[in-house]
């Protein structure tokens, strides 16, 4: 039986690896030391997934829950940890340095060791299996702490980092669940594109990783409910961009609502965002039109607050968001609709890699049958696109999409066979790292937020905005704000960068008072992000690109 331990180590040694191949190597030495049921345990826990993408089960153990039992077995007070994990940005690097050895460690026993100092056999990859799958099954906060307790107990320090960074729902390694379809095909002497087929239409890394090693790729089927990334596009700032090969595009309006994919069959429906969660209960109007639909298929497509036969305001829909089961008063007054792009998969047979050309003839024969899909235009000069640009905004839509008549499906990836043109780029999508109490009518109330954009790993403060949101929304993120509460600084709570924002702002200036090393001039919230995750978030890079324009201009 494999200890917890390699796995621990290697992710350890992936951290301090900078280039990808040697990332990659590094994983793929240790997925090609493995086999039987250790396999696929090991494949997911390398990709910072306790489970399989299918499953859609959580541990459901918050970060106060692990910090306390983290508080448990170190001996250091949870105020402590708290402010350890501020300062490093990460709750499972601050346990595990906390941790620390005999004579530099905290003021109770060192646990993890036995009584000689050696260390105790920590705990074997299937035991961390069975251990999560045990908290995912646990309805009492206390019982799950006790069992983290319990597990960290008997880790290491580096098992107890990583065991951490697993229920907290990040490694941040440096690599991803593609780094590890890379280091699967390294390990196993198979093509990278059939793993991450493979893994796309089983919806399982390590169901994949099995299937590599004993070379049954081909065998694995596309397979409904579960899910899969969705294809991104590259923006594009002006028509001229495209202007020299719009006649390869099919153009779009770009929708302003929440993006899903929607697998049917059976009369059983499953809506998964773009976060990949599973949101068929918050719509159940959609649920229920799309289970009436003859045959099977996966679509992708747009949820819209809905009114008069067109999409209604983005602000609306945010009252639909969050509510697992929504109450009928909610849905009566904010209608929600499904309008599908795209079809990738009909009557079980996968699309993906079909041209978009075949994939739309497919999805105008499942419109003839009542489901609701978006028109296509068409532009030969930049002029035309910009008109075609301002009937969409007409439309209550916020741009357009353009997507080459010959372009696959690439799940998950960004390109430039489809292109997003949305002509105002003055916003950004970011992170909430800090929040404040505001004044006035809003004293009392946590509405002053603090942001920040992605760099490498971490997170780099751009700027501070206390206006965009209404009352009831500030109230809502409130409650949530309190429950990821990682530090308290006088009036300043620091919380655990997760939640994403979109702000807009009218320019952009150097400052030394953040460490990005700029400030948004005059940021205001258009809008919480609950559909993207803090990965989706900008990066400093673009933000040092669109300083660079605004310095140019």
């Amino acid at each position: 039986m494999t200890g917890y331990r390699l796995l621990a180590e290697t992710l350890d040694g992936v951290a301090n690896e900078r280039g990808k191949l040697a990332k990659i190597a590094r994983l793929a030495e240790t997925l090609g030391r493995l086999g039987g049921e250790e396999l696929p345990v090991a494949a997911r826990l390398l990709a910072g997934s306790p489970f399989a993408e299918w499953e859609q089960t959580v541990t459901s153990v918050g970060w106060v829950t692990i910090a306390k039992a983290a508080a448990e077995v170190t001996g250091w007070d949870l105020e402590t940890i708290g402010a350890s994990a501020t300062a490093i940005g990460d709750l499972g690097e601050a346990v595990g340095l906390l941790t620390g050895s005999p004579t530099d460690g905290p003021p109770g026993e060192a646990v993890g060791l036995l009584p000689g100092g050696e260390a105790a056999e920590g705990p074997t990859v299937l035991e961390v299996d069975a251990w999560l799958r045990g908290l995912a099954r646990e309805r009492k906060a206390a019982g799950k702490q006790a069992a983290v307790a319990g597990m960290l107990g008997r880790s290491s320090p580096v098992e107890r980092k990583y065991l951490v960074k697993t229920l907290s729902g990040g490694l941040r390694i440096g690599a991803d669940v593609t780094t590890i379809e890379e280091a699967v095909a390294q390990a196993f002497g198979v093509d990278r594109e059939a793993v991450a087929r493979a893994r796309r239409d089983c919806g399982d890394i390590g169901e994949t990783a099995a299937a590599a090693q004993e070379g049954r790729l081909s065998e694995i089927r596309f397979r409904l409910f579960h899910p899969i990334g969705f294809m991104l596009a590259t923006p594009i700032e002006v028509a001229e961009e495209v202007a020299s090969e719009l006649s390869f595009f099919a153009i779009e309006d770009k929708f302003d609502g929440i993006r899903a994919h929607a697998h049917k069959s059976d009369g059983r429906v499953a809506l998964f965002s773009r976060t990949l969660d599973d949101v068929t209960g918050q719509f159940p109007e959609i649920a229920a039109a799309l289970a009436a639909l003859p045959g099977s298929f996966l679509v992708d497509g747009e949820v819209l607050a809905w009114r008069d036969g067109r999409p209604d305001s983005f602000f609306r829909l945010q009252r639909r968001l969050g509510r697992k089961t929504p109450e009928p008063d909610i849905v009566a007054e904010i209608p929600v609709a499904f309008v599908a792009y795209d079809c990738l998969a009909r009557n079980g047979r996968p699309l993906f890699e079909e041209a978009w050309t075949d994939r739309r003839r497919e999805l105008e024969a499942i419109s003839l049958q009542g489901l609701r899909v978006s028109p296509v235009f068409q532009a030969e000069t930049s002029a035309q696109l910009d008109r075609l640009f301002d009937e969409a905004r007409d439309r209550g839509n916020e741009g357009l999409m353009l997507k080459r008549f010959d372009s696959t499906y690439q799940a998950g990836k960004r390109g430039r066979a489809w292109r997003k043109y949305k002509k105002a780029l003055a916003t950004l999508d970011v992170v909430v790292t800090a929040v404040q109490q505001g004044n006035g009518k809003r004293a009392g109330m946590l509405s002053d937020y603090t942001f920040a954009v992605r760099e490498g790993d971490g997170f780099v403060n751009i700027g501070k905005a206390y206006s965009g949101l209404t009352d009831e929304e500030i109230r809502r993120m409130g409650a949530v704000f309190r429950k990821i509460t990682v530090g308290r600084y006088g009036p300043v709570r620091a919380v655990a960068p997760e939640d994403v924002l979109e702000v807009s702002f009218g320019s952009i200036q150097k400052s030394a008072r953040h460490k990005s090393g700029f400030a948004l001039r005059f940021p205001r919230i258009v809008r919480l992000r609950p559909d993207k995750t803090a990965a989706e978030a900008d990066t400093l890079e673009t933000v040092v690109g669109m300083y660079a324009k605004i310095a140019g201009r």
